[in-house]
């Protein structure tokens, strides 16, 4: 009879034994997953207030008039207004064909220079700047097609107009004050890449027919579209 009680008790020492042990090791396997929460809390959070990359310019345009005119232009965007008006003339080659001719137009300029783009009054991160002097380089290229208008005595109606699409590429220097680079401080340095459409206007020369020729009369480049540079 001692030998049972002895027996039971020894098995129900056991199982609390076991119990225990059971709980033990619920209580060790439960410890790693409490050790786990901050770090599922630190996953990407630092990147949720970063912002997509945009340009600062959302359009704008750049015109030469007549064959010895220098560049003038408005580049725009959310907080930037840039106005200059160029001394140089620049490379325009829709200015430089004395006479056109009808067939392939090309309407690649290059203006380049410290004193190509001249200044102007402007807006730089929402602050407003009475005089910038402009620098950089701005390339265009592009062509259209000129067409055989027959032109009149009438000059309203003797002109020819060339559309052609463009691809700009360049950078553009804001310096704060007037003309010249010399110990200005800089504002920016934009890295520009753009398309959009040239219109050429011209004059139909009626003075040597048969064949017509045109005489220029200026070129606007309408920029539609800026993109940023591929990122390094």
């Amino acid at each position: 009879m001692v030998s049972k009680r002895g027996s039971s008790r020894s098995a129900v020492s056991g199982r609390k034994g076991g119990a225990s042990s059971s709980k033990a090791k619920a209580s060790s396997r439960a410890r790693p997953g409490s050790k786990t929460k901050p770090a599922s809390k630190a996953k990407p959070g630092s990147k949720v207030g970063l912002r997509p990359r945009v340009h600062e310019l959302t359009g704008g345009w750049l015109r030469v008039d007549g064959v010895n005119g220098g560049p003038r232009f408005h580049f725009f965007g959310q907080t930037f207004f840039l106005a200059g008006s160029g001394a140089d003339a620049g490379n325009c080659r829709p200015q430089q064909c004395l006479p056109c001719q009808k067939g392939t137009f090309s309407v690649e300029s290059q203006f380049a220079g410290n004193n190509t783009f001249g200044i102007g009054p402007s807006i730089v991160n929402n602050q407003y700047h009475e005089t910038i002097s402009y620098a950089g380089s701005l390339h265009f290229v592009g062509q259209g097609t000129l067409s055989d208008t027959r032109g009149s005595t009438d000059s309203r109606k003797s002109r020819a107009i060339v559309l052609a699409p463009f691809t700009l590429s360049g950078n553009l220097v804001g310096l704060d004050g007037p003309e010249g680079i010399q110990d200005k401080p800089e504002l920016f340095n934009l890295s520009i890449r753009g398309r959009g459409i040239a219109v050429v206007e011209l004059d139909v020369d009626t003075s040597a027919p048969p064949g017509f020729l045109y005489n220029f009369r200026s070129v606007t480049y309408d920029i539609t579209h800026f993109t940023l540079p591929p990122k390094l």
